[in-house]
Parts: C-alpha cells; structure tokens; sequence
C-alpha cells in the first residue's frame, strides 16, 4: 500500500511539494521543531514533514488548517483555467489547459494533514478542557481533514481530486451568477 501512496505522490509532485512548504511555514510561525524537511520519503509519510508532537490548539488547528487552505486555494485558481477549458468547454487540444488540470489536480489531492497531525488536532480540541463551543465549531473541518486524512492513507485522496477536477466547473459555472447578483445588489 505505501508503494501506492508514495506513486500518487509522485504523479501529483507539485502539490505534495507545495503541502510540504505549507506544512514547514506553519510549524515555524508556530515555533515547532521540524526533524526532517524532505517532501519525499518512501513512507506514509512522503509528502509531509516530520516535526515534534504538537502541544496545544493554535499548533493543532494551523499545522492542519494553513495547508489544507492554501493547496485548496491553488487547486481552485487551476481549475478554474484548465478543468474548466478541458472538461466544461471540450478544449483539449491546448497543452496549458492539460497541465492546468494536472496542477490542479495535484494540489487538490494534497490538501490533507498527515493522519498523526489529525489526531493531535483531535486530541486537542475534543477533550475534557475544550468548551463545547469550540468543539461544535470545529467539528465540521474536523470532519473533513479526518475523513479525508483516513482516505489518503490509501490514495483515495487522488481519484476523489479527480472526480472534483470534473465536477469544479459545474460548481464554479453555479456559483459565479450568484457573486455577480450579490456584487450587483451590494453596488
């Protein structure tokens, strides 16, 4: 299985890259040590970096939430271009909407925290000393990178990034009147 993961990572080098860098700026702002830096290792834990444990909630929530956000974001602004040209128009014979797709893909299937920074997420937030506010407030990312945290573990993670490559245009397509009616309203 981790010959798989780590295929998967290499096909979607530029997002399991970037996961990386973003996973390394968070762990600086929040002052952890980072034991190994290198984004590719043949383990299940190529594409991450290998830091010491997390220890309190702002560590949790910005080593999970700062990476996840920001390869969303990437994938999003590719897919944009090369989903919607290749899948949404038909355009496949211009090579910057295929490798559009490709980043976007990339940076989509590399959005998760590692399975470990998950649990010190959970560990974190969901105990005894956590309001039961902030427990509902997070429960929804929570959800989310866990779910997909445990997905990735067997490169699901790829084909779902794929499946959303396909479907992004039909969501940018609905959701881009409502912003021109709301700007409009607001204007």
């Amino acid at each position: 299985m981790t010959n798989l993961y780590v295929t998967t990572r290499v096909l979607t080098v530029f997002g399991t890259i970037m996961r990386a860098f973003w996973e390394q700026v968070a762990c600086r702002i929040c002052g952890i040590p980072v034991e190994d830096a290198r984004g590719f290792k043949v383990s299940e834990l190529c594409g991450h970096i290998e830091h010491e444990l997390i220890t309190n909630k702002k560590q949790s929530f910005l080593v999970c939430w700062l990476p996840f956000t920001m390869n969303f974001i990437l994938s999003c602004c590719f897919l944009l271009s090369g989903a919607y040209r290749v899948v949404y128009i038909g355009d496949v014979k211009t090579i910057t909407s295929w490798v559009f797709l490709w980043l976007g893909i990339s940076f989509a299937a590399n959005c998760v925290p590692s399975f470990e920074d998950v649990l010190s997420f959970k560990d974190n937030f969901y105990n005894s000393e956590t309001k039961t506010i902030v427990k509902i407030i997070m429960a929804p990312f929570f959800a989310v990178i866990y779910g997909f945290g445990v997905l990735e573990r067997y490169s699901v993670t790829f084909i779902i990034s794929v499946i959303f490559a396909i479907v992004f245009p039909q969501i940018a397509n609905t959701f881009f009147p409502v912003v021109t009616i709301i700007s409009q309203m607001l204007g």
